[in-house]
């Protein structure tokens, strides 16, 4: 298990992280999603993030975990549009260190004391995963959850 650096990094194996692969599907609002974690496999766990909006894709991540230079681990992703195009530069990579770790728990974070941003990952049982992004503004907090269930894609029923 995971040990703690400093009280921003901790020392982690992509082993620790084991918990998180699979297929999660759910919904943000009427908009589904799914997100995908690979099994760990050489020192690293690949990811994929999709948003649907109207039966259109909204957007999509591409999403790695690996190990970084302090003996912990990062969670680096970026965002594309339809026809991957991506929303930061072209070598721009988002980068959240790893800075909380438990069983079925992991928190990623970025960022300083006036602005930050922080994923954390909970499977509270076998089949759910729960993501919730923060962002921290000034004094402002703001947050999304998703809320996913482990299998294949869901389908609601028309109204």
């Amino acid at each position: 298990m995971a040990q703690a650096l400093s009280p921003h990094a901790l020392c982690a194996t992509i082993d620790d992280l084991a918990w998180l692969a699979g297929s999660w599907y759910g919904y943000t609002g009427e908009d589904p999603i799914d997100e995908h974690w690979s099994a760990p496999a050489g020192g690293v766990m690949i990811g994929m993030f999709r948003w649907l909006k109207q039966g259109r894709l909204y957007m999509y991540e591409f999403l790695a975990i690996e190990p970084d230079d302090r003996g912990g681990l990062t969670l680096r992703l970026k965002h594309f549009h339809e026809g991957l195009v991506a929303w930061e530069g072209k070598s721009v990579v988002r980068a959240f260190n790893l800075v909380e770790l438990g069983e079925r728990l992991a928190v990623f974070r970025r960022g300083g004391a006036f602005r930050s941003n922080q994923f954390i990952y909970r499977r509270p049982d076998d089949d759910h995963l729960v993501v919730v992004e923060e962002v921290r503004k000034g004094g402002e907090l703001l947050t999304n959850t998703f809320s996913y269930t482990r299998g294949v894609a869901m389908r609601r029923s028309p109204l």
